[in-house]
């Protein structure tokens, strides 16, 4: 997750832009993009700098934030993703995600029968057989 909600707003508004294949995308380009984002989502006029961007742009490629964005330059100055249909926004459960969230499942399952948590049960077997299916399928 970003540090901030300013970054979010960069990450987004730079995924967005590449996302876009009708436009070639310069990182002046997207530093405009993205300051013009935080002034409209967060009324912040003062622009966002170069290096900010390419921070952010080599924070994405990163497996810091799980992104692992294939943002590629080609013509030399244009930005875009390698594949066109990844998204930041749309990143698929890796197994170890799957693993994680069934050792929660496993540890809320152990309080289901409590009164606050008596409705979890059902819950939790809907997204157990959810992640099963997901798992044994994907």
């Amino acid at each position: 997750m970003p540090a901030n909600k300013n970054a979010l707003i960069r990450y987004k508004t730079i995924d967005r832009c590449l996302r876009n294949r009708y436009r070639r995308w310069t990182i002046e380009d997207l530093v405009d993009a993205c300051s013009d984002a935080l002034y409209e989502l967060e009324g912040i006029r003062k622009g966002i700098s170069l290096r900010t961007v390419q921070a952010d742009i080599q924070m994405m490629r990163s497996d810091k934030l799980g992104y692992n964005a294939p943002i590629e330059v080609y013509d030399l100055k244009y930005y875009r993703y390698a594949d066109p249909d990844y998204s930041i926004n749309e990143m698929p459960l890796t197994y170890d995600d799957f693993r994680l969230i069934k050792k929660a499942i496993e540890l809320l399952a152990q309080v289901k029968d409590q009164n606050l948590l008596k409705k979890t049960g059902t819950v939790l077997s809907l997204v157990e057989k959810r992640l099963t299916a997901i798992l044994n399928y994907g």
